[in-house]
Order: C-alpha cells, then sequence, then structure tokens
C-alpha cells in the first residue's frame, strides 16, 4: 500500500457517513446515562444557590420583626409576649413572619411553641409559655423568665427570634444582631460560661424564686423638677425604691437609706445629675431576688459626646473585685448597632456601704458620700460612684439604654444618668 504524501489533500468523506456518525453519536449521549456524580455537579451550584437566596430572605425577616419589636418596646417599655401583640400596628405586612425556607417545603418549628393567634415559622423566645418539665423543680416558670434569667448571665447575645429551618439556625439577638449557630446556640459560648448552667433545670433549681418580672412602682416618688435639661434623663418610670427607704430590708426595717442625700437636682463629680429614686436590680444573693433582672427601654432620643452613669452596688465584698455585674445596652436610633457598657465590680462600683477590708482601686471614680444609722453605726460611710462612658459614634442618636443585671452576688442599682 503507498503511503500518502505529506501535504497531500485528504479524501472528503461522503455527506451520507457524516451525518450517519452524527446521529450515532447524539443517539448514543442521548441513551447512555451520565457518568456517576456529573447529576450532582450540576445540580449542586443551584442548591447552594437556593440556600443561599433563603438565607437572606430569611434574614430582611428578621431585622423587620426586630424594627417591629423595637417600636413596640419604646411605646410598652417591654418586648411583646407574642408575634401578634405587634400586628398591626407595629408590623403590617404579616408575610415576614413566614421563612422562604417554610414557604418552599411547608416546615414550621415546633407547634407547641407556636403563636396562637397569628401563623408564623419563626420562634419567638420570649413568649410566656410555661417550661413545664424542663423546668422539673418549677414547671410553672415561663419562658420569658427563663430568657430573661439568660440574659442577666451572658447578656444580649440571647436570641429574641430563632429559625431552625437553615442547616445552620439563623438566631436575632436580642441586641439586634442576627448570627448562625449550632442549633443548641449556648454550646458558643463554652468560653465564657457552662452551658448546661443556662439550661431550665440549672436556672430554677428547687426554692429558686422564680418571678423575673419588673416590679411596678407603687410608692410615690419627688416630682421632676420642671427646669430640669433633657440631658438629665428621668428615670421615673423605674424606680422601685425611694431615697429614704431601706429598700433591703424587711418591711419595717429602717436606718439604712439614702436619706442624706437631697433629692432633686444635684451636681456631683461636676456633673449634674436628677436624683429622685434607685432603680435596684436583682442578684444571686437571698435577698436581691425579689428585685427585676432589668430595666428596659430607658428613653433617650438625643446625640451625645459622653454618658455619666451615677450607681452603686449592694451585697458586695472585697472578694468580687473584677466580676461583671451588670451591663448598660445602648441602642441607636438609625441603624441596628448596640454598644455594651459593662459594669465591673471594683472598677466602676463597689458596695455602697465602704468595708475596710476593701483594696485600694485607682480607676474607682467616687461621686457621692454620705452616712446613715447603719453605716454611723459600723463607724463606716456610704457612697455612690461615676462611670463616665464616651460615645464613639456621638453624630448618631441614641435611642434607648437598657440596665440589666449579670445575677452574679453584688446587686448594682442606678441612681441617675446624665448626657454630655
Amino acid at each position: 500500500m503507498k503511503q500518502r504524501l505529506a501535504g497531500a489533500p485528504q479524501r472528503q468523506q461522503p455527506l451520507r457517513t457524516v451525518l450517519l456518525r452524527a446521529a450515532f453519536f447524539f443517539a448514543a449521549m442521548t441513551l447512555c446515562p451520565p457518568l456517576p456524580g456529573a447529576e450532582q455537579a450540576e445540580t449542586k451550584p443551584s442548591a447552594q444557590k437556593l440556600a443561599a437566596e433563603e438565607k437572606e430572605g430569611c434574614m430582611k425577616n428578621l431585622q423587620a420583626i426586630y424594627a417591629a419589636i423595637e417600636a413596640y418596646r419604646a411605646d410598652h417599655k417591654d418586648i411583646p409576649n407574642w408575634f401578634s401583640d405587634l400586628v398591626p400596628d407595629y408590623l403590617t405586612n404579616v408575610n415576614v413572619l413566614i421563612c422562604p425556607v417554610s414557604r418552599r417545603t411547608g416546615k414550621v418549628d415546633a407547634p407547641q411553641l407556636s403563636d396562637p393567634r397569628i401563623a408564623s415559622s419563626y420562634l419567638f423566645e420570649f413568649c410566656p409559655l410555661p417550661l413545664g418539665t424542663s423546668a422539673p423543680a418549677n414547671p410553672k416558670v415561663t419562658r420569658r423568665e427563663w430568657k430573661r434569667k439568660q440574659m442577666g448571665a451572658v447578656g444580649s447575645i440571647v436570641p429574641l427570634v430563632r429559625c431552625r429551618l437553615h442547616q445552620k439556625p439563623l438566631n436575632l439577638a436580642f441586641d439586634g444582631r442576627i448570627y448562625e449557630s449550632p442549633p443548641a446556640w449556648e454550646s458558643m459560648l463554652t468560653n465564657l460560661v457552662d452551658p448546661e448552667s443556662l439550661t431550665p433545670a440549672r436556672m430554677f433549681p428547687a426554692g429558686a424564686e422564680t418571678s423575673a418580672k419588673p416590679v411596678a412602682p407603687k410608692k410615690s416618688y419627688p416630682a421632676r423638677d420642671t427646669n430640669a435639661a433633657p440631658r438629665l434623663l428621668d428615670l421615673t418610670p423605674f424606680y422601685n425604691a425611694r431615697l429614704t427607704d431601706t429598700w433591703h430590708g424587711d418591711a419595717n426595717a429602717t436606718g439604712n437609706d439614702l436619706a442624706s442625700l437631697p433629692a432633686g437636682v444635684q451636681t456631683l463629680a461636676g456633673v449634674d445629675y436628677d436624683v429622685r429614686g434607685v432603680v435596684q436590680l436583682g442578684s444571686k444573693a437571698p435577698t436581691a431576688n425579689r428585685f427585676p433582672t432589668n430595666a428596659l427601654g430607658i428613653k433617650v432620643h438625643q446625640k451625645c459626646q459622653r454618658v455619666h452613669f451615677l450607681h452603686s452596688a449592694a451585697f458586695g465584698h472585697a472578694a468580687d473585685d473584677g466580676k461583671q455585674i451588670g451591663v448598660y445596652v445602648v441602642h441607636f436610633a438609625s441603624n441596628q448597632m448596640r454598644l455594651e457598657v459593662p459594669i465591673v465590680y471594683g472598677k466602676d462600683v463597689r458596695d455602697w456601704h465602704y468595708w475596710a477590708a476593701e483594696k485600694e482601686a485607682p480607676g474607682l471614680k467616687l461621686a457621692w458620700k454620705g452616712e446613715n444609722k447603719t453605716s454611723k453605726a459600723a463607724g463606716s460611710y456610704i457612697r455612690l460612684f461615676e462611670t463616665t462612658w464616651t460615645n464613639i459614634v456621638p453624630e448618631v442618636e441614641i435611642e434607648s439604654i437598657d440596665f440589666l443585671s449579670s445575677l452574679s452576688q453584688p446587686a448594682p442599682f442606678l441612681m441617675a444618668i446624665t448626657l454630655e
């Protein structure tokens, strides 16, 4: 057979042969199954895209829900019991109560935790349902009380709302942050606390006081000075003790009060304060558990460079130095940013009664000192402290401030807040 010369033109195949081979190729592609993994390779990107889109839609829903809760809280000084409390005054579009995953699959969260009056796929963590068998020693304790107690322990990371329909649940924190977590969000805090300590059974053991509801003021307080500037915040709705009360003792106890501190606008440590009552929070001290764990929604609606807190603590000891006993959560009006101002024993406050066993604390700022019958008998004195927080975004209006106890041994109390 002769070899074809290099560069010689090849003989063209008949058109019929080309068409037959093409038909055979397409038939083979149609009849033969794809190689293993080929189908998955095609559908996986679309599944990931769908999950991302549904997650984004869910986050937008959570942002809308948080805005409605914040508006409700501004009016009622507390958060709602159910989503349905928001409709229609604070939440006109009820579609945001359904996660996109639920719309596609029909799945919802645990029916026993669902809103009794409106359909929702989200779990509202602060609902008033009893914990039942989750808190064997105190089955009548509500989920709402449990969550408030968790906030006292770990702060505003506690979820208000959860969506457990995604591969990683989405959480809307009390301070407005949205974050992913394992099914048990508490497991993220192992570097701070033992997650088991945040369970209902551990937080409400046998014999524990279960009421965590704010104490409604039933007493009369001195009227606010009509000339008091707006920068001296009005704490009247949150007072639960008068300056003349022995508020840490029995109902008829006397002699351990702040009566030596004049009521009204006072200049202390160079700052004007509106001083007319006490906002006492609870702690794990046995005689402090009758006080609320928080004071939420102190109205501000102003811009400022600094915030001055006039405060102190009760039931504290020298060994408590360095412990965080509470926190102020600053809420801004034009965005979802929330900043926390920790209250550290030995740095910001100490017990309002001076004890000789205390070590020197250079950073602690004494704003006022006085005496009462109890301090005189002990050869001591009583005192209040000042903490000044510098605002990193002074051009943004502060909407409100929350005051929360960490439920450690010392119980923080607040006397006044002044803006600068």
